[in-house]
């Protein structure tokens, strides 16, 4: 998968929470938007709902089982304070390696 697909994953997942009402605006996603910690749009419960939303849009789209955990995000640890799309997004190439990704 390349980093602009799984951005694109990002985009799709948080503005579906935007449509669910989870979101209180539209979050255009780039490398720097910042998805958890200061300035993030979403709070716990819209995080967590991210996430699962999410894997199973990665799950489809790789037409695999995986999981998104945080604690395996070598840029993502103890030290930073925010996670960033673009952080999450180079973790999802990694976890999906070279498939192929199917797009809906």
């Amino acid at each position: 998968m390349l980093e602009e697909h799984a951005l694109q994953l990002i985009q799709d997942s948080l503005s579906s929470l935007r449509r669910a009402g989870l979101v209180e605006q539209e979050v255009q996603v780039r490398d720097e938007t910042i998805l958890l910690g200061a300035g993030s749009p979403l709070d716990s419960i819209a995080f967590v709902t991210f996430v699962t939303d999410l894997e199973d849009r990665l799950n489809r789209a790789s037409d695999q089982e995986l999981f998104l955990v945080l604690n395996d995000i070598h840029e993502f640890n103890p030290d930073s304070l925010f996670l960033s799309a673009g952080t999450l997004a180079r973790y999802i190439v990694k976890l999906t390696g070279d498939q192929v990704v199917r797009h809906d």
